[in-house]
């Protein structure tokens, strides 16, 4: 089998379930910027352990389902490959569909897992305690963010990103919101149920700590 098409199998069956993992997790929760070339292992090693487990049931079945290429055969190399063509390729695409979606389903729960609850994502600094509110009486803080063109926007907190740069520690703060630029205060948006300011633009941050509404 020519070296080039064996890389474009192996890019195939690694990169491209990893990348629905990825995208799946980053749907549901703001993750942290690990850079391109972290970024670009993770996508790879997830994608390469879960499709190894993935052939792993898929030569199991074979065993037992007639039609698809079985392990010791495929162990042999291209004599059985090129004999058993349509088992190999129904194998291959059963192996890279199941590994798709297990990548998908693992990266939704994991997005689901850390994005959950209101200030769910939160660094282990003092912005911990202070967005989630304090104490067990308080609901999410009242926050008072001012920019570094000298917007102030308001709102309540509902999560802050967990990076280690504060430079792209984001906050995401839910109705009701306002915006007031350059001495213009905008009304609260009946429409926007959430805001996110970039961390790098932020300048202060002030916290007012409410009580939970009592039934």
């Amino acid at each position: 089998m020519p070296s080039d098409f064996t890389g474009l199998l192996v890019l195939l069956f690694s990169a491209v379930p990893g990348y629905l993992y990825l995208t799946r997790y980053e749907s549901r929760a703001l993750r942290e910027r690990p850079g391109a070339a972290r970024e670009i292992a993770e996508l790879v090693a997830v994608g390469i352990c879960v499709t190894l487990a993935a052939a792993a049931a898929v030569f199991a079945l074979a065993e037992v389902v007639p039609g698809l290429a079985t392990l010791d055969g495929t162990a042999t190399g291209g004599p059985y490959l090129r004999t058993h063509a349509w088992p190999a390729a129904r194998s291959g695409a059963l192996t890279l569909a199941l590994s798709c979606m297990t990548c998908a389903a693992l990266g939704e729960y994991r997005g689901r897992r850390q994005g959950a609850g209101a200030a769910g994502n939160l660094p282990g600094t003092v912005w911990s305690v202070l967005m989630r509110g304090g104490s067990p009486e308080q609901g999410p803080p009242e926050v008072e963010i001012l920019m570094d063109d000298g917007t102030v926007v308001t709102g309540r907190c509902y999560m802050v990103s967990s990076e280690t740069d504060t430079a792209f520690r984001d906050v995401a703060l839910r109705e009701p919101i306002t915006v007031r630029a350059a001495g213009v205060t905008f009304p609260p948006s009946p429409s926007a149920h959430f805001v996110i300011v970039p961390g790098a633009r932020i300048r202060l941050i002030r916290l007012t700590a409410k009580l939970k509404d009592r039934p």
